[in-house]
């Protein structure tokens, strides 16, 4: 029955999709074009908006991404967008603001606070703003309770916007924005955006065409449809976390781009405050503890994790275990279900679930091995920590980067593993001389903490401020 509804979806996406690709109505940028772009993300397979983040779509592909999104490139509808791209971009006119201010903009801060924090130790002019107090007010006031509906609608409203007419901002959001960003925002010329989704729809629509905007590109909006949806001719500087990344992209939604866009790759900037190595980290026992944080949701590939600690418990009956993060059973699915099933199989205690824990500290001093087997990573923030350390990294090669080479790109100094059989030999062959190893992954995590990270970014925000392309 369920198969039954998926090919009967799919038999009228594929016949919806046609009529909209044959009418003159996309030039409205409106309903017809909405079908269309949500026609990219659609999987006929599973009957919902995974396409792009599904494995299967890229089987056979190589690195020939771009045939994923069925020839939307060519479409009369992604030739406009790319056309009017280039016009947006060829037609403005921008504008020093007074004194060269950065605004930093997003509505999650975890990656983009230690910028902030580095600007402010530098005493350097910057303003932070966190895009949900606007959304607080906004939702109260006309009572929304789906955000991620209304962030979803706003996408493509503002698509019709930021496409069709050149904008100087909503004037009517500027009852719902703070005083001091209304002050700040005539005083700054640089709007700095975390995420290439709704964080940077809502800039386009509330920040005029002669500021400069730079937006950072993590991982799962490269998958989205969010690219689609942003008029790249009102964007300055993309910063991708990692060469894999950008390539991608590139690779999916590069002919978007117009030229003269600052295109850049900046590791994280990381808070060295998450970690506490004043005390020695003691290698006794943890060369027989596994570990993985943020383990349960699907794209984190733990049924590939636990069949390598499966086959190295296999071997030795002593190893155990340990994960951090929301645990199996607070995400359903199937899969969840079958790997909590094959735990109450094992002795207790092999296995242990913390859930989420405040003290990243005490986790790190006890695991030996991090995992990474992640169908996709931008950087793999938990893998990186471990490492400082001491934690030896068992990377997969993650496969929907692959074609990329992204994770060897991201960890130049590890060995790769592509199949399971492999991680339980490195593993294996790892803890006779744990010590040593340990110690020289500890030594290589440097990179990843250098003071050089921030400077980089500084740079890359006046090249984008002097319009060095």
């Amino acid at each position: 029955m369920k198969e039954f509804k998926n090919n009967a979806k799919s038999f009228i996406v594929k016949k919806i999709l046609f009529i909209v690709r044959m009418t003159p109505f996309y030039i409205n940028l409106g309903y017809a074009a909405k079908i269309e772009i949500l026609s990219i993300i659609y999987n006929e397979k599973t009957g919902f908006n995974d396409k792009l983040h599904n494995l299967e779509t890229y089987q056979d592909l190589k690195s020939n991404y771009r045939k994923a999104i069925n020839g939307f490139e060519k479409s009369k509808l992604g030739k406009l967008l790319c056309k009017r791209a280039r016009r947006t971009k060829r037609e403005r006119r921008k504008y020093a603001a007074k004194n060269n201010k950065v605004i930093f903009l997003t509505r999650s801060w975890h990656f983009f606070d230690p910028l902030v924090q580095f600007f402010e130790e530098n005493n350097m002019e910057f303003f932070k703003y966190d895009i949900n107090e606007f959304d607080k007010v906004i939702f109260e006031k006309n009572r929304i309770t789906n955000k991620s509906k209304y962030h979803r609608e706003k996408a493509f409203k503002n698509l019709a916007i930021t496409f069709r007419k050149k904008q100087k901002y909503n004037e009517g959001n500027r009852c719902f924005t703070s005083d001091d960003f209304n002050i700040e925002y005539e005083n700054s010329d640089i709007f700095f955006v975390d995420w290439l989704n709704h964080n940077t729809n809502w800039v386009l629509e509330n920040v005029s065409d002669d500021k400069k905007i730079i937006v950072r590109i993590h991982s799962y909006e490269v998958l989205s449809f969010f690219p689609v949806t942003i008029n790249f001719g009102r964007i300055d500087g993309l910063i991708f976390i990692s060469e894999g990344i950008k390539d991608m992209f590139l690779e999916l939604w590069g002919w978007l781009l117009p030229n003269d866009i600052l295109i850049d790759v900046l590791d994280n900037i990381r808070s060295k405050k998450r970690i506490s190595l004043e005390n020695e980290v003691s290698t006794k026992k943890r060369n027989k503890t596994i570990g993985m944080m943020q383990y349960a949701d699907s794209v984190k590939g733990f049924r590939f994790a636990f069949d390598v600690f499966k086959g190295v418990y296999k071997v030795d009956p002593e190893f155990k275990l340990l994960l951090c993060g929301k645990t199996l059973a607070e995400i359903d699915s199937e899969e969840n279900i079958n790997i909590q099933n094959e735990i109450k199989q094992l002795p207790e205690g092999v296995v242990q679930e913390l859930g989420y824990i405040k003290d990243i500290d005490s986790f790190f001093r006890k695991v030996g091995y991090m995992l990474s087997t992640s169908e996709r990573e931008g950087s793999h923030e938990s893998i990186i920590e471990g490492m400082a350390y001491g934690c030896v990294p068992i990377i997969r090669n993650w496969p929907i980067l692959a074609p990329f080479n992204g994770a060897k790109r991201a960890f130049p100094m590890c060995d790769i593993i592509d199949r399971v059989e492999e991680a339980v030999v490195q593993i294996l062959s790892t803890k006779s001389d744990y010590e040593n190893i340990s110690r020289e992954y500890k030594k290589e995590s440097r990179v990843f903490f250098s003071d050089d990270i921030p400077n980089k970014y500084v740079e890359f925000i006046e090249r984008v401020r002097r319009d060095e392309y």
